[in-house]
């Protein structure tokens, strides 16, 4: 699998574009207590410092690669994720949005509650939207003009707001209330309102336009809440730095620890309009990717894959869903200094 790994897959015009953001891992993994576990299965555990080893062998390896890509082979054990994770994708999306309350911009988006940690189920979907949980606090970071709008940003766990001057913030995932997640369009299909050939993201949207109380009633469905930060730019994931797309990942820690190298072996979806640009209209991804984000419905076997922004992107989330090879890649040298 080495050797067929491909750059050009995700987009890249070489191995060396992976040094960015495997710095962004390594200055994540250098934090860390070298010698506590970073990942803990029953053959054994592996430690942030084998993490910190593996991610700077590969940085030293980036040159070199694209001429032997079985170096990875020579230099790396790759252990499987067994079962195959299920494979999602995000995407930053752009909306319109209000920092402030004014007429037409009704829906507000939240930063989390001081004691969400203390009563998380608290703060159900139904609470806030309806029982108006959080009215009154202060904690209102953007307001929105459609009813479907903070549910799907909270879907996505970040992207950016349009302002009404024109310039434009980024948010993200700030916490949730771990309670049970159901996606926007099943709960419309089920409760009759949209046909299942009309579940696209602007029909959803100008449903819940025409009918807001009805909307915000049926999206109780969803227990999930999600609270948001800003941050100082469009695509921020976990470690507080740009996800980079088709590389970073959205990971269960207990399954890929924030920071991990990996290799992926995944079908992508190819649309009318062509696969990914550089894909040639392969429509698989190999490469190298990196665990930078995790988010409050990413539990057990299943990654989500951070696809970018723009119409593009939105089309490929619709359709990314499919198991993967996913190998987790660790330093043979980080494995003999241990024993």
């Amino acid at each position: 699998m080495a050797r067929q790994l491909s750059p050009a897959s995700q987009s890249l015009r070489s191995f060396t574009d992976l040094t960015g953001p495997l710095r962004i891992s390594l200055e994540h993994l250098s934090r860390q207590p070298q010698d506590a576990p970073a990942l803990v299965q029953p053959g054994g555990s592996l430690s942030w410092g084998m993490l910190r080893q593996s991610a700077e062998e590969l940085l030293a390896l980036l040159p070199g690669l694209d001429a032997d890509p079985g170096l990875l082979a020579e230099r790396f054990v790759w252990y499987e994720l067994t079962p195959a994770p299920l494979l999602t994708g995000y995407y930053s999306p752009e909306m319109e949005a209000s920092l402030a309350r004014a007429p037409g911009y009704d829906y507000p988006l939240y930063a989390p509650p001081p004691d969400l940690a203390a009563h998380p189920g608290g703060y159900s979907r139904r609470a806030v939207d309806q029982g108006r949980a959080l009215g009154g606090r202060g904690l209102e970071l953007a307001w929105f003009r459609n009813p479907a709008d903070p549910f799907l940003m909270q879907t996505e766990g970040g992207g950016s707001l349009r302002l009404q001057d024109g310039s434009v913030r980024g948010v993200h995932f700030a916490g949730g209330n771990g309670l049970p997640f159901k996606g926007l369009g099943q709960i419309l299909l089920e409760a009759g309102a949209l046909p299942k050939e009309r579940l696209s993201r602007e029909s959803i949207r100008s449903w819940c336009a025409a009918n807001p109380a009805r909307a915000l009633e049926l999206m109780a469905a969803n227990q999930s809440y999600v609270f948001f930060r800003f941050t100082r730019g469009a695509s921020e994931g976990s470690l507080g730095k740009p996800l980079t797309p088709l590389v970073s990942l959205a990971t269960d820690p207990s399954l890929l620890p924030l920071g991990a190298v990996a290799a992926l072996d995944a079908p992508l979806p190819v649309s009318s309009s062509g696969a990914l640009p550089g894909q040639a209209g392969t429509g698989s991804l190999r490469g190298i990717v990196l665990a930078q984000d995790c988010g409050a419905d990413i539990q057990g076997p299943r990654l989500d894959l951070y696809l970018g922004s723009g119409e593009r992107a939105e089309r490929l989330v619709a359709n990314l869903r499919s198991p993967a090879t996913v190998r987790l890649l660790v330093s043979k040298a980080a494995l003999r200094a241990r024993q």
